[in-house]
């Protein structure tokens, strides 16, 4: 098992997708444990615990009934025992949406359906007028992929799909239409366009308030010496990050045949991160559009990164943010303007306020 990221790795076994519309029936909570002393949130603002019980959380959404909607793993990775539950966040009720599901990593809603990334699969499901959901059927199968889960999915403001592919390698190539960034519109799903390319795991994705489109980086792939950095990337249409020629900001891989002249024509990251630090998500700061925020899913952490804009690229150092955690999974900025975290191994969703 590739110590670099546990969740998602998988041997290259396609699972059996099985999922139903099931009841509604919720449950109450009465109360929420107290936040733990060892998350150390920066000044100015509070971190408390608001949903526990959880069983490998992936990735969280508003739902379209006001409740906050939550896959799960529900299992080991391969179980194929995934579900996505619907959350009451005032009671802690909870309801189990669908089930049987293979890796789900990635959930949408969008055009009345619930779209979910799922291993190699993208699903989508539709959606009853009372926030049921019914069976998924699949809409892109046998996506190429490295054994690693895609990862998460994004709406853009124009209506399509944000998913990733990721990256495997064909000797000094990546295999066709593995490791890039796509979209795609539900009025012609089978027909995706390519975002951006070069890039070996484009896991989390986030929209800013202009329009564009930031991804995290999960570059696992040995290099010349160990590993490269993870990064966070700005993308624009076309773009080329160089994987698996180039790595980091723009670095050759000799062992891929890259070269300085071939890796400076690729685009730059906005900032580098450590490697192995695995960023599963990216969000904008709800308090200033010009910070991301990035769950460091191997440190623990979540790091903000102030941006300056150079052209049509970006710049920013990382910083300290939010620290205690165990494996951070997903940023979620909620309707009240407060930030969720989850954490994949706690089995947690954290809110995290501004004080005042």
């Amino acid at each position: 098992m590739n110590v670099h990221f546990q969740l998602l790795l998988a041997g290259l076994v396609i699972g059996t997708l099985a999922g139903c519309a099931i009841p509604r029936s919720w449950t109450t909570i009465t109360s929420f444990p107290a936040a733990p002393t060892e998350l150390m949130a920066p000044p100015g603002f509070a971190v408390e615990v608001l949903v526990e019980g959880l069983n490998g959380p992936t990735q969280m959404i508003a739902g379209p009934d006001g409740r906050l909607w939550v896959a799960q793993l529900n299992g080991g990775e391969n179980d194929g025992k995934g579900e996505v539950l619907a959350v009451n966040l005032e009671t802690g009720g909870r309801r189990v949406l669908l089930k049987g599901l293979f890796k789900p990593t990635g959930i949408a809603v969008h055009t009345g359906q619930l779209w979910i990334a799922a291993g190699r699969d993208l699903l989508a499901a539709p959606i009853g007028a009372d926030a049921s959901v019914g069976p998924p059927e699949p809409v892109l199968t046998d996506l190429p992929f490295n054994g690693r889960s895609n990862g998460t999915l994004t709406v853009t403001p124009h209506g399509e799909i944000v998913y990733a592919t990721t990256g495997a390698r064909l000797g000094n190539v990546a295999a066709p239409g593995s490791a890039t960034l796509w979209a795609l519109t539900p009025q012609a799903p089978t027909h995706p366009r390519a975002l951006a390319t070069g890039l070996k795991g484009a896991y989390g994705h986030a929209i800013d308030a202009q329009g564009r489109i930031w991804t995290t980086e999960i570059g696992d792939d040995p290099i010349d010496d160990g590993y490269p950095p993870d990064e966070l990337n700005l993308v624009v249409a076309g773009a080329d990050f160089g994987w698996p020629q180039c790595a980091g900001n723009r670095q050759p891989v000799r062992r891929y045949g890259g070269t300085g002249e071939r890796c400076a024509t690729t685009r730059a990251p906005v900032t580098l991160f450590p490697p192995g630090a695995t960023p599963t998500s990216v969000a904008v700061a709800p308090w200033d559009e010009t910070t991301l925020l990035v769950a460091l899913w191997n440190r623990g952490e979540v790091v903000q990164v102030k941006v300056t804009f150079e052209g049509d690229n970006a710049r920013g150092e990382p910083a300290p943010f939010l620290n205690g955690l165990r494996n951070p999974q997903h940023l979620l900025v909620w309707r009240d303007g407060s930030l969720l975290i989850s954490d994949f191994a706690v089995g947690a969703v954290y809110r995290l306020k501004r004080n005042g």
